[in-house]
């Protein structure tokens, strides 16, 4: 079957608005999630707190506030391990803070803190994602240039 030029450009013209509208919109939206409960007032000092003793293997302290759902995952004190492994692996040792801060990822509260370290040429973000109860629900490291997107 041939397609006649004529036939051709209506098609085009037909297709036009929605090929426009479609590169107006972002495929790649973040989805909309409701907004995440209140955090305890204490909430700077127990990310603060955490996070020294992931820095220090104090992995019995950190397990015991770990949410049910990590805690099922990371299953012992002693899984905690990894997370201090890498973070001395890969890091070495916090020189200087540059800054923290709470955002909201996934619908979900996040502490960052940005910090320069001893083997690393960039600095790097120490990512604890805490709950409305003040638990510890997950644990990122990214270099700065490579932190995941937060919610608008």
């Amino acid at each position: 079957m041939r397609v006649s030029p004529s036939s051709l450009l209506v098609a085009l013209l037909i297709a036009l608005p929605a090929v426009t509208s479609a590169q107006a919109t972002p495929a790649s939206a973040p989805p909309m999630h409701p907004k995440p409960a209140q955090l305890p007032a204490d909430s700077l000092e127990r990310a603060r707190k955490w996070t020294m003793w992931l820095y220090t293997s104090q992995n019995d302290s950190l397990f015991a506030q770990l949410d049910s759902g990590f805690k099922a995952g990371v299953e012992t004190p002693k899984g905690m391990d990894d997370f201090a492994i890498q973070l001395a692996t890969d890091a070495g040792s916090e020189i200087k803070v540059i800054g923290e801060k709470f955002i909201t990822r996934n619908g979900k509260r996040q502490y960052w803190r940005t910090a320069t370290f001893t083997s690393l040429s960039e600095p790097l973000v120490v990512r604890l994602v805490m709950s409305a109860k003040g638990e510890l629900v997950g644990i990122g490291m990214n270099p700065l240039s490579q932190v995941p997107p937060i919610d608008p």
